[in-house]
């Protein structure tokens, strides 16, 4: 089983999917930002960044993440859980919030391509959350490189996701949902598996 997490920066993904990872015994796969070298500085200068910078940011991701879905897919083929605090979607999400619709849709279409080769999600977690939950939790973590994210963007963000998230897609608010509650963490766990007791 492939469970991914979805949602804007600061919505909890990280928090849920480690805590999912534990409770079913699954590998924990972490969105692989740390090792987007053009990452700090798209964001160190987000106000004046080219739209070239920001295509290696999106095009960067596109790699990273290909290559753990390739991890991915031998991890499930060997009967084995995977729980992913990302989504390929999410990478069409931001290079709609960062692109000109040109590069946008360049990068939709890459993702395209490598999606067919490669496993999906056999469930969704779309997280939302208020922009000024997501403002707070993006500054109570402390990542230097994130401290000039601003709160329109984190509403654009919340936006874009909420237009994405189908009837397939299991949605929880992340101002009410809290994964760190085991009463909140076991309802959604028994809507996953499908059993009363989780």
């Amino acid at each position: 089983m492939f469970i991914a997490i979805t949602g804007p920066t600061g919505v909890g993904k990280t928090t849920l999917a480690s805590r999912l990872a534990a409770r079913l015994d699954a590998t924990l796969m972490l969105d692989p930002f740390a090792d987007n070298p053009y990452l700090p500085q798209l964001y160190a200068d987000a106000e004046r960044a080219t739209d070239d910078l920001a295509l290696k940011v999106e095009l960067t991701f596109i790699a990273l993440r290909v290559a753990q879905l390739r991890q991915i897919q031998i991890i499930t083929g060997a009967g084995g859980r995977v729980v992913a605090d990302w989504a390929m979607v999410q990478q069409r999400i931001f290079a709609s919030e960062t692109l000109p619709t040109a590069d946008a849709a360049r990068v939709a279409q890459t993702c395209g391509i490598w999606s067919k080769d490669s496993p999906s999600p056999d469930v969704v977690i779309g997280l939302t959350a208020p922009p000024t939950t997501l403002l707070h939790r993006v500054k109570q973590r402390g990542r230097d490189m994130e401290m000039t994210v601003s709160e329109a963007n984190l509403a654009a963000l919340n936006e874009a996701f909420q237009r994405t998230f189908t009837s397939h897609v299991i949605h929880r608010d992340g101002s009410t949902f809290d994964a760190l509650n085991d009463e909140d963490l076991n309802e959604l766990i028994a809507q996953l598996t499908g059993s009363e007791n989780p």
